[in-house]
């Protein structure tokens, strides 16, 4: 697992670490970002690419268990999976836009992967060539 993200997980599993704390792993590559402002009308072009640990949280407490993402036919997500988020949004199969509960600008990332259809959604924090593209959840389809 990768030490910058496992770090992270363990800081967001902690009830007492309350400030957010965030890894970036780079910026959107030009193609797909001109691919996704095309398909969607968000810009992402160089947006820098953020993991947070409110992020984590977030993931967790709405797509962490097993027993209830079954239920809507979705897998429970795990801690190895957040690994994947960099190839997730790197190369994605496909891309559709989203919106965030705070209705800010979001992409979904969806890659199949080992028989299960990933879902990364990114929140824009503003459309700027520096904006940031933060993760905001991941959810697993069968």
């Amino acid at each position: 697992m990768n030490k910058n993200i496992q770090s992270l997980i363990e800081y967001a599993k902690n009830p007492d670490n309350i400030e957010d704390k965030e890894i970036n792993f780079g910026t959107m590559p030009n193609i797909l970002s001109q691919d996704i402002a095309r398909e969607t009308g968000v810009i992402v072009r160089g947006s820098i690419k953020k993991l947070t640990s409110y992020g984590i949280i977030h993931a967790f407490d709405t797509h962490g268990n097993h027993q209830k993402e079954s239920e809507r036919g979705q897998i429970g997500i795990k801690e190895e999976d957040f690994d994947l988020i960099p190839d997730i949004i790197t190369s994605p199969d496909s891309f559709e836009r989203g919106n965030d509960k705070k209705s800010k600008k979001a992409v979904v990332f969806i890659k199949k992967i080992n028989e299960r259809i990933y879902h990364v959604v990114m929140s824009v924090t503003k459309e700027t060539p520096t904006a940031g593209f933060v993760f905001n959840t991941m959810y697993i389809k069968k």
